[in-house]
């Protein structure tokens, strides 16, 4: 449960089973039995599958390239230490990329292993371009490099794929997770129940506690309310519970101070439920200023390398994009001046990063007399504002290629939240008004494509739905970025781009 807040208690000694003669007044042995799920493996905690997980995937990959170099027997008798080199710095480079990675806030089980291709990728090309700096030392077989990189991105999906499922089955079935109690029925208990039970799979909820009261337990999310901190801590004692999360407001710092100070004892993690503010669904982090731990409402999702590398992978790919479409840009703007009078280029005001207006260029698709520079008004199918060529540019996407010029100004990027105008509007209303989150979305640069395109969310906003589902994604794009989630967009626009068929 990522959000979480985790308050830094020291450990106890005391692990002994609580006994009847050890309870505190009042409480009988069988309280020690509310809400209890089978017992788990011990040890099976989901560190430990996470520790194996990498193990195995590691030692399967060091299997994959060993026997890729007995299929090129004759380089490997010839160069044995560049075989030797290039292996153990492959699996390093990897190894790194995925410690440093950020897989723990991705949900889905194909993002999760279209990151760690995207890893295994980045490591290759870093292994290649060290091997071209020390060349006159290292000598790599290309077609061995070539073969590594297919079977390991495949070994690695495999892995990822059967690793979920399996975490998936352990999880269902009680062998995989720590146990968490509760502390705190307040009115959002039911809530904080179902985001566990859907979104928490490193945790089992164990059983439900609240202040020793008079009125009588009762139900809430299928469990039974145990009454009494002393009952939480002798279950907790008694190694029935490793967690426990305080649902407590933040208000109540007293209250929360007092029953920190009663769990110091127990050894196990205890957690504060996030606020308000991680309920109504925007993602909070701990982050160090100084000294001081603070709750970070917004960081900037693209610091340090990563930044610098996505602005070179930007700028060159746009460049090298120009070189190699110039001769069909060519062609486009002689049809465009051909098939209809007026400019070869439309310049439309868009929203960039930090709100901040710019032109964005296409090739014009409309005649001049009808174009609509704020989009006041939706294109729909065979609209007469549309030229005959115009609706073939549409829809094959070409009208985009002249925003290549926009990331060599360093205006777009390859991958981001498509750029909005102005005047764009969803049911006749403008997005802003229908999405509150919608500022949230230029906090990047605006880019050529997006993670809301490859899933299909393209084309005419005729329902709020339509916008909703495109800023839902931009956020969560914003949010999981990585220089592999990039790559793997751009790897599905293009095969998107074949079927597309929302754009014209």
């Amino acid at each position: 449960m990522r959000p979480a807040v985790h308050l830094a208690l020291k450990p106890s000694n005391d692990l002994e089973l609580a006994s009847a003669g050890s309870l505190p007044a009042g409480l009988r042995a069988r309280d020690l039995d509310v809400g209890r799920l089978p017992r788990r493996l011990a040890g099976l905690t989901p560190h430990l599958a996470r520790h194996a997980r990498i193990t195995t995937e590691l030692a399967t990959l060091t299997a994959v390239l060993m026997l890729g170099g007995w299929l090129f027997p004759s380089w490997l008798q010839a160069r044995p230490e560049s075989f030797l080199w290039a292996t153990v710095l492959w699996l390093v480079i990897y190894a790194a990329l995925s410690v440093v990675g950020r897989g723990e806030i991705l949900d889905r089980e194909s993002s999760r292993i279209a990151q760690r291709v995207g890893y295994w990728l980045q490591a290759s090309v870093v292994l290649v371009m060290l091997a071209f700096l020390a060349k006159d030392s290292v000598d790599l077989a290309r077609a061995w490099i070539l073969a590594s990189i297919v079977t390991g991105g495949v070994t690695i999906a495999v892995l990822t794929l059967l690793s979920n499922r399996l975490s998936t089955s352990l999880h269902r079935n009680g062998s995989l997770g720590d146990r968490l109690a509760i502390y705190g029925t307040d009115g959002r208990i039911e809530h904080l129940i179902h985001i566990l039970r859907e979104k928490a799979k490193s945790y089992q909820i164990d059983s439900v506690f609240d202040e020793e009261r008079e009125e009588c337990s009762g139900h809430v999310g299928g469990f039974e309310i145990s009454r009494g901190l002393d009952r939480l801590i002798a279950r907790a004692k008694a190694g029935h519970v490793d967690a426990i999360l305080l649902n407590i407001p933040w208000s109540e710092q007293g209250r929360i101070q007092d029953v920190v100070a009663r769990l110091e004892e127990v050894n196990v993690d205890v957690l504060l439920t996030p606020s308000e503010l991680q309920f109504a669904g925007r993602g909070l982090q701990i982050a160090r200023c100084g000294p001081l731990s603070t709750i970070a409402l917004y960081q900037r999702p693209m610091q340090g390398i990563g930044a610098v590398l996505k602005i070179v992978m930007d700028r060159a790919a746009a460049l090298c994009a120009l070189i190699f479409f110039a001769p069909l840009m060519f062609l486009v703007a002689a049809a465009i001046k051909f098939d209809s009078p007026g400019p070869v280029f439309f310049k439309q005001r868009r929203r960039g990063m930090n709100n901040v207006p710019f032109d964005v260029y296409k090739f014009r698709s409309m005649h001049h007399a009808a174009a609509d520079q704020n989009a006041d008004k939706l294109v729909v199918r065979g609209d007469a504002r549309v030229t005959r060529l115009g609706a073939f540019l549409r829809a094959s996407s070409l009208d985009e290629l002249p925003q290549l010029i926009n990331i060599l100004k360093g205006e777009m990027s390859l991958v981001g939240p498509r750029p909005h105008a102005y005047g764009a509007k969803a049911a006749d209303r403008l997005y802003e008004e229908v999405v509150g989150r919608y500022p949230a979305r230029h906090r990047v640069l605006p880019g050529l494509t997006g993670l809301a395109q490859v899933r299909g969310f393209r084309g005419n906003t005729l329902h709020e739905s339509d916008i909703t589902n495109r800023i839902d994604s931009d956020l969560e794009y914003i949010e999981r970025w990585s220089l592999s989630l990039d790559i793997v967009i751009l790897v599905r626009t293009a095969i998107t781009l074949f079927f597309q068929k929302q754009a014209y």
